[in-house]
C-alpha cells in the first residue's frame, strides 16, 4: 500500500494542502486546534513516525528567526542555503526560519527586527552597526527576546551575544601573512570591503592596520576600497588599483566576493605577483585557491556556528569567538 501523501492528510483534516505543509515544517500562523487536528490526521495515515509526531507535538520549541543581507557575497547565500538544509535535521528545541533582506542598510534592517521580532522568541542577523539597529535590537530586548548577531556585531547594545571568529585577530593573522609573504621587499598594500557600516570589516581593516604599522614599516597602504560585495564592482575598482599602483603586493578583502579581484589580477596577468587574502570558504573561494589567484581564505565552520547558535537558544553566558580556520592550496577540505 502507497504511503499516504500531503493531499490525503489534508482531506482527512479538512484543510488546504498548504495548511498541511505549514505545520508538518513547524510555521507560524496556523490555529492550534487545526495543528492538533493536522498532526492527528498524519499519524492516522503512518505519514509521521512517533519520534516526528513527538517533535511536533513540542510545545516548547522556540521560533528563532535569522536575517541575512541578499547580496551577490557567494559565502552569504551558502550560509543561508547551509541554514536551511540543517534546519530540517536538526530539532533541538527550535522552529528555524531564515530570510534574505532585499537590501542590507540600517533601515531595512531596523525595519525587518520589528516586524519579525514580533512572532520570535529568538532573533540571530548579520550585524549593521548603525544608532537605528541598535535601538530596534533593545526594544526587542525590552520585550524579553533573546538577540544574536552572526559575523559582524553592532556597538553599544544589549544584545545577547556576537556569532563569529575574532575579527581584529583575522585582520592580524592576513597582515602576517602578506607581511611574510613580501620577503623584505617595499610594496603597498589595500584593503577591499563591502561597506564600514559592517563592523566586522572594520574590525578586520583595523587589525590588518595595526600590525602592518607596528612591524613591517616597509610596506605601506595603498587604501581601502567598498564595493558592498559584488563581484563586478570589486573587479572594476581592483583593475583601478592595479593601474594606479604598479608597486601593489598585496589584497586583503575583508568582506566577500573575491572572485571580482581575482578576476582583475588575472585580466591585467597580476595574478600570483599580488597576493590576495580574503574571507568565507566556499566553491569560488576554492576554486581561486586551487588555481593560485589566492594565497589564503580565512572562515570559520558553518556547522559550528549554526550548533553555537541553537545552544545560545538555552545559554545564559555569551558564546565565545568561534575557531578561525586558515585554509591554503595546500590543506583544501576534501569533496
Amino acid at each position: 500500500m502507497a504511503r499516504a501523501g500531503i493531499r490525503e492528510i489534508a482531506a482527512l483534516a479538512g484543510v488546504s494542502e498548504a495548511t498541511v505543509d505549514r505545520v508538518l515544517h513547524g510555521r507560524p500562523n496556523v490555529r492550534p486546534g487545526t495543528a492538533e487536528r493536522v498532526l492527528r490526521a498524519a499519524a492516522d495515515c503512518r505519514y509521521l513516525s512517533p519520534a516526528e509526531l513527538a517533535r511536533l507535538e513540542r510545545r516548547d520549541r522556540k521560533r528563532l528567526t535569522v536575517l541575512l543581507p541578499k547580496s551577490a557575497n557567494p559565502f552569504i547565500r551558502g550560509l543561508n542555503r547551509e541554514l536551511r538544509e540543517w534546519a530540517q535535521r536538526r530539532d533541538r528545541g527550535a522552529r528555524i526560519h531564515s530570510y534574505l533582506l532585499d537590501a542590507m542598510n540600517p533601515e531595512t534592517t531596523a525595519r525587518s527586527l520589528r516586524r519579525l521580532g514580533r512572532t520570535s522568541d529568538a532573533v540571530a542577523f548579520f550585524g549593521v552597526d548603525h544608532p537605528d539597529v541598535r535601538d530596534e535590537v533593545d526594544r526587542l530586548v525590552d520585550q524579553g527576546k533573546l538577540v544574536l548577531t552572526l559575523i559582524s556585531d553592532i556597538t553599544g547594545s544589549r544584545r545577547h551575544g556576537c556569532i563569529g571568529i575574532d575579527n581584529l585577530a583575522a585582520g592580524r593573522t592576513a597582515a602576517f601573512l602578506l607581511a611574510n609573504g613580501s620577503r623584505g621587499e617595499a610594496g603597498r598594500l589595500a584593503v577591499v570591503a563591502a561597506t564600514r557600516q559592517y563592523r566586522a570589516h572594520v574590525e578586520r581593516e583595523l587589525g590588518f592596520q595595526e600590525l602592518i604599522q607596528r612591524d613591517h614599516p616597509h610596506l605601506s597602504f595603498a587604501g581601502t576600497l567598498e564595493g558592498q560585495d559584488d563581484s563586478w564592482t570589486n573587479m572594476q575598482m581592483t583593475q583601478s588599483l592595479l593601474e594606479e599602483h604598479p608597486d601593489l603586493c598585496g589584497i586583503y578583502n575583508v568582506g566577500g566576493s573575491s572572485e571580482g579581484i581575482g578576476m582583475a589580477l588575472r585580466r591585467t596577468g597580476r595574478m600570483g605577483r599580488v597576493r590576495l587574502i580574503g574571507h568565507g570558504y566556499g566553491p569560488d573561494t576554492r576554486r581561486m585557491l586551487e588555481e593560485g589567484t589566492m594565497m589564503a581564505v580565512l572562515t570559520q565552520r558553518n556547522e559550528t556556528l549554526m550548533e553555537v547558535l541553537l545552544d545560545q537558544l538555552h545559554a545564559r553566558a555569551p558564546p565565545p569567538p568561534l575557531p578561525m580556520q586558515i585554509i591554503f592550496p595546500t590543506n583544501l577540505p576534501r569533496g
